[in-house]
C-alpha cells in the first residue's frame, strides 16, 4: 500500500482557455492534517474537485490511497464538507438524522433499506459531533455552527479515511470557528483521519495543522507551520500581493 493518501504529480487544469492550476506536485501522508491557503480564483476548490474525481486534469496524474483516482472503487473512503454546508434555510424539510443518513446513500444505493447497523452508524456520527439532543430537529432550525456539525457527521457516517473541508468556517461566528477546530482536532486524534482543509484564514488553523500549502494557480509554498510562520509576510505577499494591513497577518 502507498504511504501517501493523496499523490498529485505535475497536474495542470484549465477551464476552456483559462488556466487554473499549473504543474502542481503535492503529496499527503496517511494521518496528516494539511491546510491549503489561497485567494479566490487560486485553484483551491478546483484542486479539491480533482481529488474527488469531479474534474479530470488536462495534464498529470492523481492517486488516492495508492490508486489512480478515476479507478477508486470505494468513494465512501473520502468524506467532503463544502462551504455551503452551514447555510440551510429555515424550513428545509429534513431532520439532522435524515441529513446524516444521506451520507450512506453512496455506499448503500439511494433506494436500499438501511439496516440496524446503518442506523447505529448514523447515531454514532451524530454523537461524535455532539448533536445527539438535536437528532430529530429540523436542520434549518439549527445555528450555522450546529448545521456545520451536522454535515461533518454526514461526512463521517461512511467512516472515511480522508476528510476534506472546503472553506468550512465561512459565515460562522468566532465561537463556532473555535468549536469547529476543537472538534476536528479531536476527530484527527481519535479516528486517525487524514484531513485536508481549504481556507482563507490559515492563522485560525495554524495550531492544528501539520503542514501549510499556499496556492495561487501554482504551488507557492509547501512546508511545516513553523517554516510558514518564519516567512509568512514574504509568502503571503507572493500569494495575495500586497498584504500590509490585511487580516492574513493578524497572527503576528
Amino acid at each position: 500500500m502507498s504511504q501517501y493518501t493523496v499523490k498529485i504529480e505535475d497536474v495542470s487544469f484549465a477551464y476552456e482557455v483559462q488556466p487554473v492550476l499549473k504543474d502542481i506536485d503535492l503529496k499527503m501522508k496517511s494521518g496528516e492534517f494539511l491546510g491549503i491557503l489561497g485567494p479566490n480564483g487560486s485553484g483551491k476548490s478546483t484542486l479539491v474537485k480533482l481529488i474527488l474525481n469531479l474534474l479530470k486534469p488536462q495534464k498529470g496524474n492523481i492517486e488516492v490511497f495508492g490508486q489512480p483516482v478515476q479507478s477508486l472503487k470505494d468513494r465512501s473512503s473520502i468524506g467532503y464538507v463544502s462551504q455551503k454546508a452551514n447555510s440551510f434555510q429555515r424550513g428545509f424539510p429534513a431532520t439532522v438524522k435524515e441529513v446524516v443518513a444521506s451520507g450512506l446513500y453512496g455506499k448503500l444505493g439511494l433506494f436500499r433499506w438501511m439496516k440496524k447497523k446503518d442506523f447505529e452508524q448514523v447515531d454514532q456520527a451524530i454523537e461524535q459531533v455532539g448533536l445527539t439532543p438535536f437528532a430529530k430537529s429540523n436542520i434549518g432550525s439549527l445555528s450555522g455552527g450546529q448545521q456545520q456539525r451536522a454535515f461533518i457527521a454526514r461526512a463521517l457516517v461512511s467512516k472515511p479515511k480522508l476528510l476534506i473541508f472546503d472553506e468550512p468556517t465561512v459565515g460562522v461566528d468566532t465561537k463556532s470557528v473555535s468549536e469547529f477546530y476543537d472538534l476536528i482536532k479531536k476527530l484527527h486524534q481519535q479516528e486517525q483521519l487524514t484531513l485536508l482543509l481549504v481556507t482563507h484564514d490559515i492563522y485560525s488553523a495554524l495550531s492544528y495543522v501539520d503542514r501549510v500549502v499556499c496556492l495561487n494557480k501554482q504551488l507557492i509554498f509547501d512546508g511545516d507551520k513553523e517554516a510558514f510562520i518564519r516567512q509568512d509576510k514574504e509568502i503571503l505577499s507572493r500569494v495575495f500581493g500586497d498584504v500590509q494591513g490585511t487580516p492574513y497577518l493578524h497572527y503576528r
